[in-house]
């Protein structure tokens, strides 16, 4: 059995490092480590084996601890697999869930990365929870297939009592030892003796102890393969060659279609071989779905034996078989669940906007995915999800009451494209149904076939992912080139500067309040409606300076110093992404004065005092000073509306090497580059240059990924630029008033008079 597969140790030698120890320690616990440090500090401490440092040598023990964990026989591991126990909700009962402690579970992840085609392979194509790429939804597609054929009477789906919790484990060890001896020795060494689960009291004062000595860990990331393998035993026993009925699993949800005698057959085998191996039938809540006109036959058939039998239809791995008026009424109450969900949502939308955006892009809108994907025709059932989405969510989002078809087309759109993402599901289902048929093509006829062990060419599959991405990539590109057939010119130019490099990044990020991603109720409108050119409440018709007042005059309008302080914030920004890898960084910079020296351009800067922003040593060339200039423009001012958005970067690079660059080369003999933004956050070319390079110095000073490095600073840069541009459109631009004189203030006497309470005042 070992012949396709490699050697243990050949297996985890190759791959577990330090570095991989790191990735799978922020997939597990994300941007903070497990030591509640923040991404910078976790990963000192752990790329510390990397960097040779023997003081934070945690990095390279762990990934020690891995190679001997998959390669060596242990002992004394009770430390490692000892976890707590959590209850989750069924509804109704419950199931005990043991959440792994920090390091099993980086460990297992690590192991599970390196292992995971040796573990598809092992457990074939008929048990689809192993890795398969889209294997639940294969799964799905195949027996809705099988189902429809003219030999099909029925399908019988199969549910185990407490599978996970229940399963021999010292079948399961024997079986992985035969099928997957590459994952072997890492089962045996927490998986063979008895792990300790701990179960804490409400008031947490006392403790019991469980020791698990059956099943897997859930939680665990091993176990599921674990699951797989060790369920392949009772798959053989009851595969087609014995039954005529062709089956798939998905863990221990277990189903099979064919005649009603092969499937009565196959039922009695599951439950004469199942419990031996801890697979244990649950009747009560096993299903048979028969076309009407064997209704009568199946009643016959399994009649005493427990099973429910319908002729209508029933739930399969979060999809449906059976009658088009069961998918109708799945379907149904699946939309009412989700338009509860768009209704509360809407409700967090008016307080905080942002927070609800998120969790509509980032999770809501994924719920309803899975369905599109896997039931064919629920385009028209989708409908009312749609309406509700349009009139509640949205004008709730964005303080709007009247959302055009051309608004909401746009809104469709990825943020790359000048969108923000919320996408329509009735548009969506019947391509999203296309795309998944299409990638799981392979799976689903391996498992009509009952082909258990032949391989599947993954590069297929993958060239089929990308072939589906460049399609729906296409696709929403030509809906942008409809849109702007059809909205107004303004609109269009406000489209294209969001498109631009860094402009979207504010609205793709997580609203994580410590890290300055957050905006409130305000800043969010303002800055949607900034994105696209909309009407804005609460703006004066004048402004102070005594011109007409609207957004374009606000941005550029001096009055206030908002302006200055928009350049300077991107300013100090700058520098201080400088400073982490440069030395001699300052801002304000006073290049040499001019002593004769001719310069070509009229333009040029020649006064004595000129100033560059910012000015690093080594940037570019080992020990050569670097300048830098910033320049913040307006894409929708008068002077650029005949300009594409390329031509006035470069119109305003042009102006600032004019001003500075001769006169920085040969009379301070450094680099000069503009660096040039929009107010909506796009960059210049040079300007995309320069922070490229930053980010290399960055990532290699840092050890982090340059990919990791270049989101974090456009998103930074992207934040920077857009509170700017805020203070801009709501700062006050008033005269400043007489500021109070506190110099004599009486705090105490001031308490009293005013009868504050002392209690309740907050120190922050």
């Amino acid at each position: 059995m070992q012949g396709p597969f490699r050697k243990p140790n050949d297996v985890i030698y190759e791959v577990i490092t330090g570095e991989m120890i790191w990735k799978k320690s922020l997939q597990t616990h994300g941007s903070a480590g497990p030591s509640g440090l923040d991404a910078r500090g976790w990963r000192r401490l752990l790329s510390g084996a990397l960097c040779g440092s023997a003081a934070n040598d945690l990095c390279g023990a762990l990934a020690a601890l891995a190679r001997k964990l998959a390669t060596t026989n242990c002992h004394h591991v009770e430390a490692l697999t000892a976890c707590r126990l959590i209850p989750l909700d069924k509804k109704p009962g419950c199931r005990p869930i043991g959440i792994g402690e920090v390091i099993r579970r980086i460990v297992g992840k690590c192991v599970m990365t390196v292992v995971k085609d040796d573990v598809r392979r092992a457990a074939g194509n008929l048990q689809v929870c192993a890795g398969q790429q889209a294997g639940g939804e294969a799964a799905i597609h195949a027996m809705r297939e099988m189902f429809s054929e003219d030999n099909c009477e029925a399908v019988l789906l199969v549910d185990a009592k407490n599978a996970f919790n229940t399963i021999n484990r010292k079948t399961m060890l024997h079986n992985i030892r035969v099928k997957c001896p590459s994952l072997a020795q890492y089962i045996e060494n927490t998986y063979s003796d008895p792990s300790d689960l701990y179960i804490c009291s409400n008031s947490g004062n006392s403790v019991k102890v469980l020791k698990s000595m059956e099943g897997t860990t859930q939680g665990d990331p091993v176990a599921m393969a674990m699951y797989a393998l060790g369920l392949s035993v009772l798959q053989q026993v009851i595969s087609y060659e014995k039954t005529s009925v062709k089956q798939v699993a998905y863990a221990d949800d277990l189903s099979g279609a064919g005649k009603i005698t092969d499937l009565k057959k196959w039922w009695g085998l599951v439950n004469d071989n199942g419990p031996i191996i801890g697979y244990t039938p649950n009747a009560a809540k096993s299903v048979l779905i028969v076309k009407p006109e064997h209704y009568d036959s199946a009643v016959d058939s399994f009649s005493g034996s427990g099973v429910i039998i319908t002729k209508d239809g029933q739930r399969h791995l979060g999809a449906v078989i059976g009658t088009e008026e069961f998918k109708k009424e799945y379907i149904g109450e699946k939309v009412k669940e989700w338009i509860h969900e768009v209704e509360v949502l809407s409700d967090m939308a008016r307080t905080e906007p942002h927070a609800a955006y998120s969790a509509y892009t980032h999770g809501l809108q994924h719920r309803w995915r899975f369905a599109m994907r896997t039931i064919p025709g629920i385009s028209p059932l989708l409908a009312p999800l749609e309406v509700s989405i349009r009139n509640t969510f949205l004008p709730a989002l964005l303080r709007s009451h009247t959302i055009g078809d051309g608004e909401r087309a746009l809104l469709e759109l990825p943020p790359r494209l000048g969108g923000m993402g919320i996408t329509s599901p009735e548009k969506l289902a019947t391509v999203e149904n296309l795309n998944s048929l299409k990638l799981t093509r392979s799976l689903t006829e391996k498992i009509i076939a009952q082909d258990a062990h032949g391989e599947i060419a993954q590069s297929a599959v993958t060239e089929q992912g990308r072939t589906i991405s460049r399609d729906r990539q296409q696709h929403q590109r030509n809906c942008l080139e409809d849109l702007i057939n059809i909205l107004p010119a303004t609109t269009v130019r406000k489209i294209l500067t969001a498109q631009e490099t860094g402009a979207s990044n504010w609205l793709t990020s997580l609203p994580i309040r410590a890290k300055g991603f957050s905006l409130n109720k305000q800043e969010f409108v303002d800055a949607i409606a900034l994105r696209y050119g909309w009407p804005m409440e609460g703006l004066p018709s004048t402004c102070v300076c005594g011109s007409p007042n609207d957004v374009n005059h606000t941005m550029t309008c001096k009055k206030g110093g908002f302006v200055c302080i928009r350049h300077d914030e991107v300013r100090d920004l700058t520098a201080s992404m400088l400073r982490e890898v440069c030395h001699d960084v300052s801002t304000e910079t006073t290049l040499l004065p001019l002593d004769s020296e001719h310069l070509r351009y009229r333009t040029a800067n020649t006064t004595n005092e000129a100033r560059v922003d910012v000015s690093a040593r080594g940037f570019w060339t080992r020990g050569q000073k670097a300048f830098v200039d910033i320049r913040i423009f307006d894409p929708m001012a008068a002077c650029h509306h005949e300009l594409s958005l390329e031509a006035a970067h470069r119109k305003n690079e042009q102006e600032k090497i004019r001003a500075y660059g001769e006169r920085i080369q040969h009379v301070d003999q450094g680099s000069f580059t503009p660096l040039v933004f929009t107010t909506s956050g796009g960059m210049g070319s040079k300007a995309q240059c320069f922070y490229s390079r930053l980010a290399d110095l960055m990532a290699e000073k840092k050890h982090q990924p340059r990919s990791h490095v270049v989101a974090w600073m456009r998103c930074r840069l992207s934040f920077s630029l857009l509170r700017s541009a805020l203070l801009c459109l709501r700062g006050t631009r008033h005269s400043t008033p007489i500021p109070a004189d506190l110099g004599g203030l009486d705090c105490e006497a001031t308490v009293v008079e005013s009868g504050i309470r002392v209690d309740r005042v907050e120190v922050e």
